[in-house]
């Protein structure tokens, strides 16, 4: 309702009353606002508290200078049995899935080839011995005649050479007796190597050829056992200067597996960079006594290169991940955040080494962290607000 309308509906002592109550009202707002201060004047600021935050001091102390990665166990060797001969496997000597011992019969092929075979070849080389007896005994007759004049030179000659071929002959027939000897060696299929064995291609029956594309058993070695990781080129340098001292030590652990912490040692080491993920390849080989690392496995490695004695450590939860790299917020003697970017080497048990950034003795943030800027006042848990 307008006041002109209020004038005209109310009696006049009425709007007098209340035409004098605006008129006040208007004149104490006017003198408020020319009183105020003029920091007060349009929107007032909040009042902006200390935030309370988990503070940790920058230690200086020694550290294990420890590489992790990401390994894959691989086998040291891995066979494909084949067959050397051809025949019919009579008998498999193994079950497959079970562990083999080098020189363990696996399979026996069909024998009786190479029996008829080594037979013959040695009934050929009776034969021929007889034959060469007897041409000696004529080359001896022939010689005394010769002396005499009662055999042609020729008649000489010709048993001479006939005595040659004879014992060429036999040495052709010592030969085939040894093919067949290792024709029925081979006939007996042995395990190369110690090991776990596959699936069983040849079956009792099947015709084993040397030619199949298919092996008869894969045998993997177990015991001992090699796992492949790669590290940044980075820490190229180091891993050189600590194998000067000898062999570096490895351990493995794995997530999925609580209880697998093997220890092993590095023998391996690429010759080159790769070129494309900027890592160097590198492998341990460990004892594996128990069996607990399998081939195909994924693990994870901790690579030792010695002990860094003052290493600048910080607990890895004051680190944080932004658009420009890694930071902490270090607390100022003023009691402010300040963003202060880092380079971190390593992290190990929870905490985080610090190359670059931080100094000993600083104060850095490790809970909290989502309230605070650049600036922002903080004050410690637990302690009370100035």
């Amino acid at each position: 309702m307008s006041l002109d309308r209020l004038t005209r509906t109310q009696p006049p002592r009425l709007n007098r009353r209340l035409l004098a109550v605006v008129v006040l009202v208007i004149v104490g707002a006017v003198a408020w606002w020319g009183l105020a201060p003029s920091g007060n004047k349009g929107t007032a600021k909040p009042e902006t508290r200390p935030q309370p935050v988990v503070i940790k001091p920058v230690q200086s102390k020694p550290m294990p200078v420890v590489i992790t990665a990401v390994g894959t166990v691989q086998s040291q060797s891995v066979v494909l049995v084949r067959p050397r001969v051809e025949g019919e496997v009579m008998k498999v000597h193994f079950t497959e899935g079970r562990d083999v011992t080098q020189g363990d019969l696996l399979f026996t092929l069909d024998l009786r080839p190479a029996e008829a075979v080594r037979r013959q070849a040695e009934a050929q080389l009776a034969r021929d011995k007889a034959q060469l007896e007897r041409a000696r005994a004529d080359l001896r007759r022939y010689t005394e005649l010769l002396k005499s004049g009662n055999v042609p030179v020729q008649k000489v000659e010709q048993t001479t050479a006939d005595v040659a071929v004879l014992e060429a002959a036999i040495k052709a027939d010592l030969a085939a007796i040894e093919t067949s000897r290792l024709t029925m060696e081979y006939s007996q299929i042995r395990a190369p190597i110690s090991g776990r064995t596959g699936v069983i291609n040849a079956k009792q029956g099947n015709l084993a050829k040397p030619g199949d594309a298919q092996s008869m058993v894969t045998i993997t070695q177990i015991m001992p056992i090699n796992v492949a990781f790669s590290v940044p080129e980075r820490h190229l340098s180091r891993i050189r200067a600590g194998q000067k001292t000898g062999p570096l030590a490895a351990t493995v652990t794995s997530t999925s597996d609580p209880s697998l912490k093997e220890a092993g040692r590095v023998t391996f080491m690429d010759s080159a960079i790769d070129a494309t993920t900027g890592t160097i390849g590198l492998k341990a080989a460990f004892d594996n006594a128990e069996m607990k690392l399998w081939p195909g496995q994924f693990v994870n490695v901790a690579l030792t290169l010695g002990t860094e004695a003052e290493a600048l450590t910080v607990p890895v939860e004051a680190v944080q991940a932004g658009q420009q790299g890694t930071f902490v917020f270090v607390v100022t003697p003023d009691g402010t955040a300040e963003i202060r970017p880092i380079t971190v080497d390593r992290t190990l048990a929870g905490e985080a080494v610090i190359t670059k950034g931080l100094a000993a003795g600083e104060k850095v943030v490790t809970d909290g962290q989502m309230r605070l800027g650049q600036g922002t006042k903080v004050v410690e848990a637990g302690a009370k607000a100035p």
